[in-house]
């Protein structure tokens, strides 16, 4: 029997849901499930009992913590689908929104990090969930394979002065050799974890944190990475470092 996918949107840019469309194995998923609740592509308005919900977005209003519910009641295990969902987004640097991610409404089965999540890593934990196998995320962190990681510094006295390079200082591929944080620029690869390839990295760009972080709250972990980095004092107070993909969780 085909296993049953709910696919739900919350507040998000459907990025992740785009993504999933475009994956050269969706023909393949659209063959061997059966998706009973999918707005993006059915008119369906019942929510029904299933095997594998997919939920894209973060809570943003009330009502979607009562459609998160709802999707929880049928369904035998619900995945957060990208970072929005996992963490929270990047509207957790929002001033008038309450962002919250899923788990904090939902006993969660697992994640799909990413914004969105790489393709590759996608398609592979799709195919796990069809077959009705365990999924599993890397415990290494995104130096461990880095392009850049030959060049390291385990102790950094550069002084960390930007948050990108400039248009200038992009340098594609393997003609960048050195690590972003050597050249005083702020790169969150020492606390996010792997699964991504090092697009950003290999696009001359660092990494901003969007597969989260291995273990503990995604706040903290910036903290503690920063205290042992030099911050520049324009970067020292700048929240979007701290928030920009999660807020601090409480602490009951």
């Amino acid at each position: 029997m085909k296993p049953r996918f709910i696919i739900i949107s919350l507040t998000s840019c459907s990025g992740c849901i785009s993504t999933l469309i475009s994956l050269d194995i969706f023909p393949q998923f659209l063959e061997r499930t059966k998706i009973i609740y999918f707005p993006f592509i059915l008119d369906v308005e019942k929510i029904e009992d299933c095997d594998i919900a997919l939920v894209e977005g973060c809570i943003s209003e009330e009502s979607e913590i009562n459609l998160l519910k709802e999707v929880r009641k049928h369904a035998k295990k619900v995945y957060a689908l990208g970072t929005c969902a996992a963490f929270g987004g990047i509207l957790s640097l929002s001033n008038s929104k309450d962002i919250k991610p899923i788990s904090d409404f939902i006993q969660i089965d697992g994640i799909i990090p990413g914004c969105p999540p790489p393709s590759k890593l996608f398609g592979n934990i799709l195919i796990r969930l069809i077959e009705n196998k365990d999924t599993s995320l890397s415990e290494k962190v995104l130096c461990a394979n880095c392009p850049l990681r030959e060049n390291m510094e385990k102790i950094l006295d550069t002084d960390i002065i930007k948050i990108n390079p400039n248009p200038e200082e992009i340098i594609l591929g393997e003609e960048n050799s050195d690590c972003f944080l050597k050249r005083g620029i702020l790169c969150l690869g020492p606390i996010t974890r792997e699964g991504c390839e090092s697009k950003c990295i290999k696009l001359g760009l660092p990494c901003e944190g969007c597969m989260g972080p291995v273990s503990k709250d995604f706040t903290s972990n910036i903290i503690n990475f920063l205290s042992l980095v030099k911050l520049s004092k324009d970067l020292i107070n700048y929240e979007g470092i701290f928030y920009r993909f999660s807020k601090p969780k409480l602490r009951r």
